[in-house]
């Protein structure tokens, strides 16, 4: 049998005697409880957490908690009284109270909240309800552990357990957030102790330099070049979207909900309000605007001869003129039953606008039959951003980009070293 890699995770062991899963850690033997069962997964995973959070150390359990993962060795004499340990915090009416809740119970009724709370103005699941939903699966394999003693230390165990699976740091801090963001509504809806979340507070996000989670690469802007490149392979519809955007600056969402309706061209500079964008659910009175110059007004006029509440740039469109043109190209004579080849019932039909990620997922396939670096959307604001400040200055790339804090115009704007290199070159 191949010998463990030093540093490696233990694995999960099948101990045919008892027919359970097992896992050896720092020379002791821990059950899991039933082979391949998820609970016995989730026990592993439990484990594994502990183990590394306490620095490679047997887990130690404290005097009130029962150790789960080994209650399915234990002799039967001995084990109802440890299952009865979970359970003592149950009142007399036999109703579940704060002190007796699992956080798999507690994770369940908040997904049921995340569902319908996390809806946009056309009632589809916002990218909240996503993030939220992967904080619930990393905080499966503390499913069997009571709410109430979900405290900072298992918060660590969990995160701990997240690094050592590749997340990144910031990956790390974000399902960290989402964790106490649970226990914050658990908490309001008096599901757990008062006072649970004051102590998720306490553990403090993951900083730069001290810890062994990777680093994300920052986000960069894409050069025009790049750009005409990948354009000469994109569908005309999707390829408009990305030379208005790369002059509004826009976001993409915002770029694919363009309707004739939303825009105010009675001005020199026309004026673009979107009916919907990423800020919209905060309630502080203020209406975002775009500005729309002449050469993106020269873009846009072919799209406004269509009812005024219909979105400009439709995939249906794009897919119409993609086949129109595949039928100009064609040599051969078109045969009698390949005049009509859609099917009747369809599985999936184009929808009226593109969304964010059909629109990413455009550009990246149009960049490598390019054979240029992959990017995306994203970066054509960093990228129009830079352009803006290093022409502007920072505070004109806060108001055109619409940010209320210049802190976030520096995340988009990349710093231009000109002023420094002149200064270099007198001083030094």
């Amino acid at each position: 049998m191949a010998r463990r890699k030093a540093g490696a995770v233990p694995q999960l062991q099948h101990h045919k005697a008892t027919g359970q899963g097992k896992v050896h850690l720092s020379g002791r033997d821990f059950y899991c409880g039933k082979w391949d069962s998820d609970d016995c997964k989730r026990k592993y995973d439990q484990l594994i957490a502990e183990w590394l959070h306490n620095g490679r150390r047997p887990p130690v359990r404290g005097s009130q908690e029962a150790d789960r993962a080994t209650v399915d060795a234990m002799p039967p004499s001995d084990r109802g009284t440890v299952i009865n340990a979970d359970t003592a915090g149950a009142s007399d009416s036999g109703l579940p109270t704060a002190t007796s809740l699992l956080v798999c119970e507690i994770a369940a009724r908040y997904m049921e909240h995340c569902e319908s709370y996390y809806r946009d103005a056309d009632g589809r699941l916002t990218s909240s309800f996503g993030n939220a939903k992967q904080a619930v699966i990393k905080l499966s394999p503390f499913f069997d552990v009571p709410a109430a003693s979900f405290g900072p230390k298992r918060l660590q165990e969990m995160r701990s357990l997240l690094v050592e699976q590749g997340r990144s740091r910031k990956g790390c801090n974000t399902l960290v957030k989402e964790v106490k963001r649970l226990f914050r509504w658990a908490e309001s809806q008096e599901l757990v102790p008062g006072g649970t979340v004051h102590g998720l507070d306490s553990v403090e996000p993951l900083k730069r330099g001290r810890t062994t989670a990777a680093e994300l690469p920052p986000v960069k802007p894409v050069s025009d070049a790049i750009i005409e490149a990948t354009l000469k392979h994109l569908p005309t519809v999707v390829a408009d979207m990305v030379r208005i955007q790369r002059l509004t600056g826009a976001r993409s969402s915002e770029v694919c909900f363009m309707r004739p309706c939303d825009f105010d061209c009675s001005a020199e500079v026309w004026e673009y309000r979107p009916h919907r964008h990423k800020t919209d659910y905060l309630d502080d009175g203020i209406e975002k605007v775009i500005p729309i110059g002449p050469r993106a007004q020269e873009i846009l006029a072919a799209y406004f001869d269509r009812p005024k509440d219909a979105y400009c740039f439709s995939p249906e469109e794009s897919e119409a003129e993609r086949r129109a043109a595949m039928r100009e190209r064609r040599k051969s004579k078109v045969q009698p039953s390949q005049q009509n080849r859609r099917k009747k019932k369809p599985k999936r039909t184009p929808r009226d606008h593109y969304t964010r990620d059909t629109y990413r997922r455009a550009i990246q396939r149009a960049a490598e039959k390019a054979k240029v670096t992959v990017w995306t959307p994203h970066q054509i604001r960093h990228t129009t951003a830079t352009e803006v400040r290093r022409e502007f200055g920072i505070e004109a790339s806060q108001t055109f980009l619409g940010h209320k804090d210049a802190n976030v115009t520096q995340i988009y704007a990349e710093r231009n070293l000109d002023l420094a290199r002149k200064v270099a070159r007198q001083l030094g």
